[in-house]
């Protein structure tokens, strides 16, 4: 059996636009689809007192066989709208955890979801439970906001925003993937900050930037972006390469979604939060403003520390690739 894209589902129509999404990438990888829908218990979810308490079990059954009755009806529609297997599953539980065991049980490619509507869903990332599933899951997820989904499903150019360290670079293997099966083209971009700390207030109030100190680390970076591009080259993509010196990487990396329109942002996250790429909110300002389905992966392991660079970075994340790593 093929190594299906999981679908979470609330019964929301909000989650329900990630279907399509859902179905370009299965389209991709010539697999098929994975519908879950999680009920959660409602018995001693609210106090006995309280007017929205539920305490007979024959309410908590009845909401769970009508949420049974839901996702099958929600699988032989989509069957019915595209040519490949789909299958679907009523778990009970916490969602994000059971969303990403039914991944980890189906070893899939990938889980595709939105960040809103019932269920839990909200609008911002970090402490909601799409971030409780990108921080678990075994397997990449591509998450998408409400303005994200909106887009024409379909991957055609990826934009990858690195740092430098270990952390960032995992998500290459997964980007490798993703564009040797559809055909897309990769931008890989680097934001590279002042490194100076005397004229760093200075330099952020005038908006004007000094390049005493800043041309040997935007060439040292430049140099590492471009040997990636030839390791993407050398699999069969068509890759391109920028570095660019900013004092606000938020915006930097907005301009540059605005300048290419990639399809999806590609990055990595820590088990907790937001990858270090992003300084604490950037990742969630770009995912918010951004309007691009992104491409999550939580990398297994220990974390390179702050302001390390490895020039053999790159190599070791292609090797691990080569060696068969999949998404």
């Amino acid at each position: 059996m093929t190594r299906p894209i999981i679908v979470p589902l609330d019964g929301s129509a909000l989650a329900d636009t990630a279907i399509p999404h859902a179905a370009a990438l299965a389209a991709v990888y010539a697999c098929g689809l994975h519908l879950v829908r999680v009920h959660v218990t409602m018995l001693g979810q609210a106090a006995p007192e309280s007017p929205g308490a539920i305490s007979d079990p024959a309410w908590d059954e009845s909401f769970r066989s009508g949420a049974a009755s839901w996702i099958m009806a929600k699988a032989a529609e989509v069957r019915a709208r595209y040519p490949f297997n789909v299958t679907c599953e009523l778990r009970i539980g916490r969602q994000a955890d059971e969303i990403t065991d039914a991944a980890r049980e189906r070893d899939a490619r990938a889980i595709v979801c939105t960040t809103h509507g019932h269920g839990g869903w909200a609008p911002q990332w970090v402490g909601s439970i799409t971030d409780g599933i990108i921080r678990h899951s075994s397997c990449p997820v591509l998450a998408m906001s409400e303005d994200a989904v909106r887009r024409e499903p379909g991957i055609a150019r990826i934009l990858v925003p690195l740092d430098g360290s270990d952390n960032s670079a995992a998500i290459l293997p997964h980007v490798q993937e993703l564009a040797l099966a559809s055909g897309a083209a990769v931008d890989l971009y680097r934001v590279v900050s002042p490194p100076w700390v005397g004229d760093a207030l200075n330099a952020l109030q005038s908006g004007h930037v000094d390049h005493f100190g800043v041309d040997p680390a935007a060439y040292h970076a430049k140099h590492e972006l471009e040997r990636t591009a030839q390791n993407l080259a050398v699999h069969g993509i068509h890759a391109t390469s920028c570095v660019e010196v900013a004092t606000n990487p938020t915006r930097a990396i907005l301009d540059r979604i605005v300048l290419t329109n990639p399809d999806v942002v590609a990055l990595t996250t820590h088990g907790r939060g937001v990858s270090r790429l992003f300084m604490g909110s950037v990742a969630d300002k770009v995912m918010r403003a951004a309007a691009r389905p992104a491409l999550c992966w939580r990398p297994p392991g220990t974390y390179a520390p702050h302001g390390s660079h490895a020039p053999s970075d790159a190599d070791r994340m292609f090797a691990t690739a080569a060696s068969g790593a999949t998404m």
